[in-house]
């Protein structure tokens, strides 16, 4: 059910999880996860798993003439985006409504959790670590957070979007098991005009070396740090990478 809940500053947004928003506000505006950009005055930036909208919330009230194409797969998600988008009066902002991997895909099966939106994946075997770290205290609780709806979505790649005509000043990819997807499927004759780029990566069967290795190989300094708000156990790291 959609509610419009008022967190920090008197920042309001749309959601269907008001403890999933208030959450994500206290991640990126009170921890300061995307804090230390240099983006410039007008930055270019990429926002790879869009949720409702927040990191763009942030960058643009950072960075009012940021231009900002930002990607999302799902309905539910994209309608609160664009809710958000316009109860904020937005500019410069592109939404598109698909998923990226390395290659097209269609009729893709995604798991969607209705109570935790943003967890949503193509990749449901990673949410069984925080679901058990949950069951241990509240076992109900678990089982209802975690029950998931199965949503068919097509893949793009993330070259098919990048412009001809200009650096993308920060690329920031939040997508819950398929970040490393996302990056191979960016041509190698662009990524030289990826300035910098922050990256969400849960620590599981090596995808946080992985994910380090390709941007490496793309010409990148690399700094894994714990996500905030997590505990060493979770697993989560923001990869800071800029250009070497």
């Amino acid at each position: 059910m959609t509610e419009l809940v008022e967190l920090g500053d008197s920042l309001q947004v749309y959601t269907q999880s008001a403890i999933e928003a208030e959450y994500m506000y206290d991640e990126i505006f009170r921890q300061g996860c995307y804090d230390g950009l240099d983006l410039g005055d007008a930055p270019t930036v990429f926002d790879i798993g869009g949720n409702i909208g927040m990191f763009v919330l942030y960058i643009k009230s950072k960075y009012p003439d940021a231009e900002v194409d930002s990607f999302e797969p799902m309905p539910n998600n994209i309608e609160l985006f664009q809710k958000n988008i316009e109860l904020h009066g937005l500019s410069k902002v592109t939404l598109h409504e698909t998923a990226l991997g390395s290659s097209p895909e269609s009729g893709v099966e995604f798991s969607f959790f209705p109570l935790l939106p943003a967890n949503s994946t193509r990749y449901p075997e990673i949410k069984e670590g925080p679901k058990a770290q949950m069951a241990a205290q509240h076992q109900d609780l678990a089982e209802e957070f975690y029950t998931a709806e199965q949503v068919t979505v097509d893949v793009e790649r993330l070259a098919a979007f990048l412009p001809e005509d200009r650096d993308i000043d920060l690329l920031k990819v939040d997508v819950e098991g398929a970040e490393a997807d996302v990056l191979l499927g960016i041509d190698a004759s662009q990524w030289p005009r990826i300035r910098q780029a922050v990256v969400e990566v849960a620590d599981l069967d090596g995808q946080l070396e992985r994910v380090c290795e390709i941007l490496r190989g793309n010409g990148f300094k690399v700094d894994p740090q714990r996500a905030p708000l997590t505990a060493e156990e979770d697993r989560y790291y923001m990869v800071h990478a800029v250009r070497g």
